[in-house]
């Protein structure tokens, strides 16, 4: 066969497997390129968080806490931005914010040496970070691609994100006995780093295939992206699934990390620990996001796909009940994080495709930030208090089936004001599925 009849056949069974068409290869390939060196950035610091998280899990209800203070402070800085500067200008600003910032960390940084402020004080930033720019990576995605794009081809960059995630921690688990903290705080600034040129690029390709006409400044209040929260029903229903899912996410994390300080010594090998957990997740979670997800919205539909996580988890959650340990339990929460990554989260980006450009940024951010983490003290005191009045971990899963449940209904009532709006769409604001 001819070479070029096999590069032929070769990209056509690309565009079937990716479900891509032609023309959008170049944009996605840099969409796919940014998140993975983003999450990858991202994920190599994840296993130093678990472990002060470990080393300090007692006071985790309070680090939630001064995490979600944090958001609320940084929101309106974030609301000035959008309002005031256009998205090629707001976007690298951020990400080299952040990166300088973690440059100060890796100075600071002695593994177990390292005073408990500046531990608690990462724990926090770097909750701040993950959430951040990963929200504002998301609003570029849904500023440029339309809901039937979004549909077919966002769970293919968020794989990208995932391949990163992969990596990530095999980099921290060679880096770690050698470097230290500091070696895996200076590599993630260089994944940080590529990811922010790649941003630039992605917005200067974007406004050269729409014949260079400078992106619009979005404009507004500091505070109009909040307020608009509260005052539409699909937003609201967008943070109550949030809320559910970070009552069950957080009461996870927080039962691993009390079962890794009672099991694991010493920060190497807890940092060790988390990072096997994290590649587990990411390669489940890459499995879901490259063949699965996309298909399964096609097929089932919003409302459906969005049903079928809380009913899942509510068998792991039965099975927590019966039975913990260490093993059982990082097993329920890679399954969990596996179906937040792989279908969740992508089928969360597709239902912002559907709304304006401010709600794209500002009440997106706004939810992805002050509500997530809001919802994580929420979760983080609710936990607190039910392991204070001597309820153990495996009674306090039964006490979260009805949060399960409300979570099931929450879901397929969002789903379906979702396809309400996307059929209200023009047909060119809309796309081909």
């Amino acid at each position: 066969m001819p070479a070029a009849a096999q590069a032929s056949k070769m990209s056509n069974f690309l565009e079937r497997l990716v479900r891509v068409e032609h023309g959008e290869w170049p944009r996605l390939a840099i969409a796919f390129f940014y998140f993975f060196f983003l999450l990858g950035g991202y994920f190599m610091l994840r296993p130093l968080r678990g472990a002060v998280a470990a080393n300090n899990s007692e006071i985790l209800h309070w680090l939630y806490t001064g995490t979600f203070l944090a958001m609320l402070l940084i929101v309106p800085v974030f609301g000035y931005l959008v309002s005031r500067f256009r998205r090629g200008q707001f976007i690298p600003a951020i990400y080299l914010f952040f990166i300088s910032q973690l440059v100060f960390f890796a100075l600071g940084f002695k593994d177990d040496a390292t005073p408990l402020w500046m531990q608690r004080a990462f724990y926090v930033w770097l909750s701040v970070f993950n959430l951040f720019v990963v929200s504002v990576f998301w609003s570029f995605m849904a500023d440029i691609f339309r809901p039937g794009q979004a549909q077919r081809l966002f769970g293919f960059i968020m794989a990208g994100g995932s391949i990163g995630a992969i990596i990530a921690p095999s980099i921290t688990k060679a880096v770690v006995p050698g470097y230290g903290a500091t070696g895996v705080m200076l590599m993630a600034s260089v994944f940080l780093a590529i990811a922010t040129l790649l941003a630039v690029f992605l917005g200067r390709y974007t406004r050269h295939q729409r014949h260079d006409q400078p992106t619009e400044v979005i404009g507004g209040g500091i505070w109009e992206g909040a307020i608009h929260v509260f005052r539409s029903e699909y937003l609201l229903y967008a943070c109550l699934l949030m809320l559910l899912h970070n009552l069950t996410s957080t009461f996870l994390f927080n039962g691993l990390a009390v079962l890794v300080n009672e099991h694991i010594a010493g920060f190497d090998e807890r940092t060790t620990f988390f990072s096997h957990v994290d590649q587990v997740v990411q390669v489940l979670a890459f499995l879901f996001q490259f063949f699965i997800t996309s298909r399964l919205v096609s097929y089932l539909g919003m409302s459906r796909t969005l049903v079928i996580i809380p009913a899942l988890l509510a068998g792991g959650f039965v099975i927590l009940g019966s039975s913990v340990g260490l093993v059982l339990f990082a097993a329920v929460q890679v399954a969990q994080r596996s179906l937040n990554y792989g279908v969740l989260g992508p089928v969360k980006e597709m239902l912002f495709t559907v709304v304006e450009r401010e709600t794209k940024y500002k009440s997106k951010n706004f939810i992805d930030t002050a509500v997530y983490r809001g919802s994580d003290v929420t979760a983080s005191w609710i936990f607190k208090g039910l392991t204070t009045i001597g309820l153990s971990i495996s009674q306090i899963a039964w006490v979260y089936l009805p949060v399960l449940g409300l979570w099931g209904f929450g879901a397929w009532r969002l789903g379906k004001i979702y396809t309400g709006l996307r059929a209200n769409l023009p047909p060119e604001e809309n796309g081909a599925p």
